[in-house]
């Protein structure tokens, strides 16, 4: 039994929502309209929005996009974190021809190809935001990426290869400080992965239960497999400066 893993970033497996037109099997192209992008044309369920990081709105961001009412299964923690609602569950790099994160995934490829669509790194500490704020002032907002590295033979299982992921969160206010995220086609939270305020995304929880891992041959293992996603670092997001899709 090979896992199906849950990803705060990245397309699952098997999610025929958000394959490509390229990768959907025949029939199985269901949104309204496909962009087409280097990677290939993507599925976009709505027209993007746009909007600018005022604190910790979910309801209002985005006119609601991020809602379930609206296209909360289609906006990952990107579109959150940078608060432009795509809704097309949007990959760095992928609006600006950047190469994709299948080869050589790592955090410094996430973050690469963020820059290439329009962030700019920071730094690691929040002493760097305090020092880049003072610098451009307003126009834009903070974020966090945690990475999660691949992992292969999960449980002796050479079938049970965790790919790897990425997650972001998102600076609503620097005094004081607070952070929120989205979890992947989840709802929107000011709480981390343990259900605690989220002052500072390099010290909160990103450990997430991905369930249990069934091994091959005689020594099977049920024990449940977890990945916790590392805090790597912040980058700003400036308004009206950013392509995601």
């Amino acid at each position: 039994m090979t896992p199906a893993f849950k990803f705060s970033g990245r397309v699952a497996e098997g999610d025929l929502r958000h394959f490509t037109r390229e990768e959907a099997p025949d029939g199985a192209l269901i949104a309204p309209n496909y962009v087409a992008t280097a990677w290939g044309s993507v599925p976009q369920y709505a027209a993007t929005v746009r909007d600018t990081n005022t604190g910790y709105d979910p309801a209002g961001d985005c006119q609601g996009s991020f809602m379930s009412a609206k296209y909360q299964p289609n906006n990952n923690c990107y579109a959150y974190g940078c608060n432009i609602a795509s809704n097309s569950f949007p990959q760095p790099g992928r609006a600006s021809g950047a190469p994709t994160l299948s080869e050589n995934f790592s955090a410094e490829h996430v973050r690469d190809n963020a820059i290439s669509d329009g962030l700019v790194y920071v730094g690691t500490t929040l002493a760097d935001i305090k020092e880049h704020a003072a610098t451009v002032g307003t126009g834009g907002h903070y974020v966090a990426l945690m990475f999660s590295p691949p992992e292969n033979a999960i449980g002796g299982d050479p079938e049970a290869n965790w790919p790897g992921d990425y997650h972001w969160a998102r600076c609503d206010s620097l005094s004081p400080m607070s952070w929120s995220q989205k979890d992947g086609g989840d709802q929107v939270t000011n709480f981390d992965f343990a259900g605690k305020p989220i002052t500072d995304p390099a010290s909160a929880n990103w450990r997430v239960n991905q369930g249990p891992i069934q091994t091959s041959g005689t020594g099977k293992d049920f024990n449940e497999y977890a990945v916790t996603y590392g805090f790597y670092c912040y980058m700003f997001v400036p308004d009206g400066s950013v392509n995601i899709i």
